[in-house]
């Protein structure tokens, strides 16, 4: 198989550091009215073409383009896959579940509650019975990146203590790699194996800040921010990820070394 990722984002740009190849959304040049033949030699596309900034996708002026590249662009791929004969993997979002106190897996009710999930659960909704869809959640990883949670972590004061799902970039593409080659389709949750709070990662690095509650930070980022944790038994079957804490610890290690 030949395989093909779309996006040199924070995640894209780990499946490279693996030895995938990776095209940014310019080189691919993804429009309504393109055949997309530059992907004809691919046999699986794996897409992290993304806007997951959510504070940037909150911002009216931003919607159209954040409902492009997260909503239509996976569209265009699934139809062009299925229409070719390829494989399609799209990266969607665990942001997609609402708060809750218990495990949600992939077949609980979604709730899109900013232009962010909104736009997310428009491009899952774009996506053909055969895809491949993954859901990851909070990305981290062992390299500097503006949207790694482990880079950002020194800059806050506050830290979350609602427990969460974590995604290591590295788990992500992984996952994605077995289930592709165990030839899976439909969603699936992919994250490390456990939960925490915001608050406990900091300690687990040795940061000190006060806590705040959910509640409390939506009131101060003005945003409904979301905070669920991830069953991941589906993941399972095929593919053991990491223990949370340890895949912390061994991230934080390679960006401190």
């Amino acid at each position: 198989m030949k395989i093909v990722v779309l996006g040199r984002g924070f995640l894209g740009k780990a499946f490279e550091k693996q030895g995938f190849e990776v095209r940014n959304k310019a080189q691919v040049n993804i429009t309504p009215e393109t055949c997309l033949s530059v992907l004809d030699d691919y046999d699986v596309i794996v897409n992290c073409i993304a806007k997951s900034n959510t504070r940037w996708c909150e911002q009216k002026e931003n919607f159209q383009e954040a409902l492009w590249s997260n909503g239509f662009v996976p569209r265009i791929l699934s139809e062009y896959c299925a229409s070719h004969g390829k494989r399609f993997v799209h990266i969607s979002t665990g942001c997609l579940y609402g708060d809750s106190m218990y495990s949600l897996s992939e077949k609980d009710e979604v709730v899109a509650r900013l232009n962010y999930t909104v736009t997310k659960w428009v491009g899952e909704q774009g996506c053909n019975e055969h895809d491949l869809i993954v859901r990851p959640r909070l990305l981290f990883g062992g390299f500097e990146d503006r949207n790694n949670i482990l880079c950002k972590l020194p800059g806050f004061s506050r830290f979350v203590m609602a427990c969460n799902s974590y995604s290591s970039v590295d788990v992500v593409v992984d996952g994605v790699t077995v289930l592709i080659e165990h030839g899976q389709f439909g969603v699936f949750n992919v994250a490390c194996d456990g939960n925490a709070s915001v608050a406990e990662m900091a300690k687990w690095v040795g940061l000190n800040g006060k806590g705040v509650t959910a509640a409390q930070l939506r009131r101060i980022e003005h945003l409904h921010l979301v905070n669920n944790m991830m069953n991941i038994a589906k993941l399972k079957r095929f593919y053991k990820p990491p223990e949370l804490r340890e895949e912390v610890m061994r991230c934080w290690e390679k960006l401190h070394e």
